[in-house]
Formats: C-alpha cells, sequence, structure tokens
C-alpha cells in the first residue's frame, strides 16, 4: 500500500487512489485510515493534474510570461514537493522514530505531517495554472470551468496581490513567481527599449500575437531621408494597449517606454544606433529588482529616456532645427506673419469675387463651388511668388524658403476614422477661404517625427482654418470702405446738377447708415477678437514654447555674456553643457501638446456654442458684404443716367435685404458677446478673457 501511495504522490496515476479519494470497495480500512488516504490521493492528483497543465501551457500558451511561470512551477516547486517526498520515503527506510513505530509499523498520520502545508501550496498553485489557461488540467471541477487565457500583465497583477494572502508559505511561492514574470517582462522590455524591437509571435515560436506586450504596431507613413531625396521605407508606428498593462506601470511611464523605443526605430531607420549606450541602458535596467516599485521603473526609463536624448536624438535634431520649425508654423499656421495671410486671402478671392455680385448671391455663400487639386495648389504658389516679390534681390528670408519647401495647399481629404476620432468632431472652417474644404499641409519627414506627430498637424491644419476664415471676413468688410466715396461730378456739369447729386447723395447715406454702422461694428469685433488672439493667446503660449525648447536662451543675462566678450573669454558652451540645457524630445513633444491644447482652448474653438456662433457670424457677413456691394454697383451705375438701364427689383428692396441682414449679424455679435462673458465667469482665475472684454465695447449694439 506504502508503494502504491509514494507511486500517485510522485505523480503516477493509481487504480486504488482516484480523484475523489480510496475506491468504496477497497476493504479493511478504518473511517480514519480513509480519510488519510483520501487526502494523500488529493495531494497526488493536484501533482499530477500541476504537471499536465504546466506541460500544456510551456507548449501552447501563446504569453511569454505564462510560459515562464509554468516552467518555474515544474522546475522549482513541484521538484522541491518530489524532494519531500524522497526525503520521507527515505525517513521510512531508514527506520527512523520519528515515522516508523514498534514493530516496522508506519503510522500514516506521521507520513500526512512529514506533506504539512503542501496541499495549500499545491491548490493555490493549481488554481493559478487553472487561471492562467482555463481547463488545462484533469480535474472534475477543472473541466466545468472556461474562459480566456490570461494575459501577462494579468498574471502579473495576480501574483501581486497573491503576496498578501495571509498564509506566509504561499507568500514565499507568489514572491518567487512573481520574479520569474517580472523578469520576463522586463526581458520584452529591454529587447524594446533597448533595440527598438517589437516582441512579435516569432519570439514566442508560435503564430499567435503576443498577449505579454503593451504596445502594438500600426501603420506607418514612408520614411525619406532629409534632402527628401530617396525614400528609405516604411516609418513603423506604434501605440499603447492599456488593456496590457500590469498595474505598477503608470501612463507616463508607458508613454515614455513607447517614446523611447519608437525613436530609437526611427533613427535606426535612417542612422546606424550607438553600441555603446546598450551597456549604460542595460545596466539601468538590471538595477530594478522584484517585485518592481513604480517610481524606480519610472525613475530607470527616464535614465535611459535622458541618455538616448543626450547622446544620439539631439544630434539628429538640434534646438535650432526646432527653433526653425516652430517659428515656420508660427508664422504661417497660426498667421504670425501678416502679409502671408493677406496675399493669400487676395490670390484665394480672385476664382469667387465675381460670385457675388451676382443675382443670386444672397442665398448661402459657400454652395456648388467646383474648385480642382491644381487650382487650390497655385493659390498657395502664386501667394509665394508674391511674398518673394515684395523681399527684394538683395533680402534673403530663409524662414519663407523653409515655408516654401514645407507646405502646400490641397483639397482636404479627411483621415481615417481610426486616426484620431476625438479630432474630427467640432466645427469645420475649411470650406470659408474657397468655397470648398482645404487644407493646409506640411511636408513631415525624418527626423522632424521626432517632435511632429500627424495629428499635431491636423490641429494645425484645424487652427489655420479657423484663423484665416475670420482673417478673411475682416479684409473683404474692410475694403467694402475702399468702394463707399462717391464719384467727384464732372466739369460740365452745372450747378442744379451738382446740387441734385449732393442731395441724393446725403439721401443714400442717410438710408445707408444703419448698414454702415453695422459693419463697422463687426470689423470692430473681428478686428478686436484677431489682435486678443495673435498678441495675448498665441504670443504668450509660443513664448512658453520657446522658453521650453531654448531654455538657455531665456536664462543668459546679456550683460555677463558681453562683459565675458570684452574680458576675451570664452562664449561658447561646452557640447555636454548644451546636451543639458536642452530638452529631452519627449518633454518637448508633451510641451508641444499642451502649447497646441492651450492655444485651441484660448481661441475658443473647443467652446461648442462660440465656434458655431461665429462660423455663422461670417457668413452673414460674407452675404452682408456682397449686398453691400451690389448696392454700390447699382448706385454707380444709377449715376451714369444711360438711358435704357433697368435693374431687377426696386432699390428700396435691395437695401432692404442688406439691412435684414444687418439687423442679423447684430443679433449673433450680441450672442458672441454674451458667450464671452458667460465663458469669463466660467473659466479659472489664470484662463479669462477679461482683458478681451475690456477692448470690447459694444454698447451700441442696441441702437
Amino acid at each position: 500500500m506504502l508503494h502504491e501511495l509514494f507511486l500517485l504522490l510522485s505523480g503516477n496515476p493509481s487504480p486504488l487512489l482516484t480523484p475523489h479519494g480510496l475506491l468504496q470497495s477497497f476493504p479493511l480500512v478504518s473511517p480514519s485510515e480513509r480519510a488519510l488516504l483520501n487526502n494523500f490521493s488529493i495531494l497526488g492528483h493536484l501533482h499530477i493534474s500541476l504537471r499536465h497543465a504546466c506541460s500544456s501551457i510551456t507548449t501552447l500558451h501563446s504569453s511569454t510570461i505564462a510560459r515562464a511561470v509554468a516552467s518555474g512551477i515544474e522546475t522549482h516547486h513541484l521538484q522541491r514537493f518530489r524532494s519531500r517526498i524522497l526525503t520521507v520515503e527515505a525517513s521510512i527506510l531508514a527506520r527512523e522514530t520519528g515515522i516508523v513505530d514498534g514493530y516496522d509499523i508506519v503510522s500514516l498520520a506521521k507520513v500526512m505531517s512529514g506533506f504539512d502545508g503542501w496541499e495549500r501550496i499545491l491548490r493555490y498553485l493549481h488554481d493559478l495554472v487553472e487561471s492562467m489557461s482555463p481547463g488545462c488540467g484533469n480535474f472534475e471541477s477543472v473541466q466545468k470551468q472556461g474562459g480566456q487565457q490570461m494575459s501577462g500583465a494579468d498574471i502579473i497583477n495576480r501574483l501581486r496581490n497573491d503576496i498578501y494572502t495571509g498564509y506566509p508559505t504561499l507568500e514565499v511561492v507568489s514572491v518567487h513567481l512573481l520574479d520569474i514574470a517580472e523578469t520576463a517582462w522586463l526581458r520584452e522590455i529591454s529587447t524594446w527599449v533597448l533595440y527598438g524591437r517589437l516582441p512579435s509571435s516569432s519570439t514566442y515560436g508560435s503564430n499567435s500575437a503576443s498577449m505579454d506586450f503593451f504596445i502594438t504596431e500600426v501603420e506607418g507613413d514612408e520614411v525619406q531621408n532629409p534632402g527628401g531625396e530617396e525614400e528609405i521605407g516604411v516609418l513603423k508606428e506604434y501605440t499603447i494597449n492599456k488593456r496590457l498593462l500590469p498595474s505598477f506601470v503608470t501612463s507616463q511611464t508607458a508613454a515614455s517606454i513607447l517614446f523611447i523605443a519608437n525613436e530609437a526605430s526611427s533613427a535606426a531607420a535612417v542612422a546606424s544606433p550607438e553600441m555603446t549606450l546598450l551597456p549604460v541602458h542595460l545596466k539601468f535596467l538590471q538595477s530594478l529588482k522584484s517585485p518592481l516599485s513604480p517610481q524606480k521603473l519610472t525613475n530607470s526609463i527616464a535614465a535611459i529616456r535622458l541618455s538616448l536624448s543626450r547622446h544620439t536624438l539631439q544630434t539628429l535634431l538640434p534646438a535650432e532645427r526646432i527653433m526653425e520649425t516652430i517659428h515656420v508654423l508660427r508664422e504661417f499656421f497660426f498667421l504670425g506673419r501678416g502679409e502671408f495671410a493677406l496675399n493669400l486671402i487676395e490670390q484665394s478671392s480672385e476664382r469667387v469675387r465675381n460670385r457675388w455680385r451676382r443675382p443670386g448671391a444672397m442665398k448661402a455663400p459657400l454652395s456648388g463651388v467646383i474648385i480642382k487639386e491644381g487650382e487650390v495648389s497655385t493659390i498657395l504658389t502664386r501667394t509665394w511668388g508674391v511674398l518673394s516679390s515684395l523681399q527684394g534681390e538683395e533680402v534673403i528670408d530663409e524662414r519663407l524658403d523653409t515655408a516654401r519647401d514645407l507646405l502646400y495647399l490641397s483639397l482636404y481629404k479627411p483621415p481615417p476614422a481610426s486616426t484620431t476620432p476625438s479630432k474630427t468632431r467640432g466645427e469645420n472652417f475649411r470650406e470659408v477661404l474657397v468655397g470648398v474644404p482645404i487644407s493646409l499641409n506640411f511636408h513631415l519627414s525624418w527626423p522632424l517625427e521626432l517632435f511632429l506627430q500627424t495629428p499635431d498637424l491636423e490641429e494645425y491644419d484645424e487652427i489655420f482654418s479657423y484663423l484665416i476664415s475670420v482673417r478673411k471676413t475682416q479684409s473683404r468688410l474692410q475694403s467694402l470702405w475702399q468702394g463707399r466715396r462717391n464719384p467727384p461730378p464732372q466739369d460740365n456739369v452745372s450747378k442744379e446738377d451738382r446740387a441734385r447729386r449732393k442731395t441724393l447723395f446725403r439721401s443714400r447715406e442717410a438710408k445707408e447708415r444703419k448698414i454702415w454702422a453695422t459693419a463697422s461694428v463687426a470689423i470692430f469685433f473681428l478686428e478686436t477678437l484677431v489682435s486678443y488672439w495673435q498678441g495675448e493667446v498665441m504670443e504668450s503660449a509660443f513664448k512658453t514654447l520657446i522658453e521650453v525648447v531654448a531654455p538657455q536662451k531665456s536664462n543668459t543675462d546679456p550683460s555677463i555674456a558681453e562683459n565675458e566678450n570684452e574680458d576675451g573669454g570664452n562664449t561658447r558652451q561646452e557640447p555636454n553643457q548644451q546636451q543639458k540645457q536642452q530638452q529631452d524630445p519627449e518633454s518637448l513633444m508633451l510641451a508641444h501638446h499642451e502649447y497646441l491644447t492651450t492655444i485651441k482652448h484660448n481661441l475658443f474653438m473647443s467652446d461648442i456654442v462660440f465656434a458655431p456662433l461665429i462660423k455663422k457670424l461670417l457668413q452673414e457677413c460674407d452675404v452682408m458684404a456682397g449686398g453691400i456691394e451690389r448696392l454700390r454697383q447699382r448706385y454707380a451705375i444709377q449715376d451714369l443716367e444711360i438711358e435704357g438701364v433697368n435693374f431687377v427689383g426696386d432699390e428700396g428692396e435691395a437695401r432692404g435685404e442688406v439691412l435684414q441682414r444687418c439687423k442679423d449679424v447684430v443679433q449673433l455679435l450680441k450672442q458672441l458677446m454674451g458667450r464671452l462673458h458667460r465663458i469669463d465667469e466660467e473659466r479659472e482665475e489664470g484662463a479669462k478673457v477679461d482683458r478681451l472684454l475690456m477692448r470690447m465695447d459694444l454698447g451700441n449694439l442696441e441702437a
């Protein structure tokens, strides 16, 4: 019987001791002995089930961490159990007094005492492997369970919780298995962080995707060299799967891990990686001990990020290149260069200017326009030509030349639904400039991907469309005053005709006073708004971004630098000093995202009330301007006193339509002012718009 018992404990099935215990038909066994034998049966079948489950997991499971944990259970904990079996068996053979009584009688109770605590350990291990891969055991209770396999992150999270079960023996087991799981996870992290390679299915030896790593690959763009002359390959892009994040990895740390390897792999696609940094970075990872601390992991990843930035990324993307790029974006996307906005509006209006003089122009201003791709790109090409002619032959504007190489205008193509769904919401201003949706694009090439991303450029395009729409309407309203002056009388006109014309002009001015007052108020509102946006919003945010990109320039005392030059001192900074002053690309990217978010917030683009109202105001102002232009053309033809010229409709009706549009414009201005006051009340102290409200004095809207 003892031989049968020890064979079962060693993992060999027994015809007598089943998973339910000793056979009921087995004779000559007391109830106490049957209970002890049932306990031995449970231990033996737990051992058998664990061996079968561990073998199944190490062979079939798609998670490296799960296979590592199962292998640790098999090679360490089950091996300890088998060693305990041999120890107890050796004690029986040696007839030790603690286990063998007189007349060589072996007590089952004393044999069971040699396995104290092992039933709890084996049950815990069996529950763990069953959770990792449901149904992998051969217990009846196991067969009733079902579900998905656990990912590596789920296994780590469970083991971190199991440390605090309250049983010292289970704590030792959990800590050991957690060490194995976190070591396997760190190996995947090291592959990603050090070499920029994603642990793929080929690494696991199976065709299924990885269940461990929280970073997955998505479709990317083609990579070009800095000159843009030769295509090198396809730049891979990656994203974070939060479901696969272990609990000790914060979202900030995950973003840093993604950034490090993403840029390292991008750098490797263009330049050879610096192998001298690998031992340094590996040392940071080897300093981490299980159980992993979130703070220590964050510090190690931050150290690797800074090391990579200072030794590799700053060589590819120096601060001067970043400064030049953000200045181009500021001047042309955010209309910091006023002549660019004015000439772009002038060139775009060439194709649509005559539409406002047609009889049906009082309808919706932006409907039924068909413009081709080539016509849209020609608008920007002509704008570049006008700007270049304004510079003169001897003046070289490097920033303008850079913008000509990087920017292009095209018809707007909506991005796929999976790209950035949150950025497709809100009011669309892209069709205001030429009547169809257009987009100002930026040629994004290596190494600017370290700093700029495609979603950032989409936000730049949204802000550009928003700003250029306001500037276009403002420019059109201002141009109305050029045609308001009455033509001077001819020399051969009699005094009676002069007096009659003077009376006619005064009568027209009296009837149009409300129209021109409304246009003046609308211009004042738009001018004040644009001035506030350029001076208070974008300039302030831009200075903050510049301080992050090049802190050494803002912290340098000019008097100290001047004294050093007079004393003949060395004013050049050491390379290491420059590297410490320049921020790492991830910090720059975060600061740039904050820069864009702040600008969009303070431009009221994200306000669900203000943005639709101002778009409607722009449309109504365009229709009102078109009506005023047609009215002035009517006056000019009437003043020529040409016989046989008839007009469609009465002059009073035409003026009445314009006055109705003026009422709509005034009503919209009131609503916008009310919304600005509401925004000022709702926002916190540092984000109020009281300076904008102080500039606006629209109390005469009621007049």
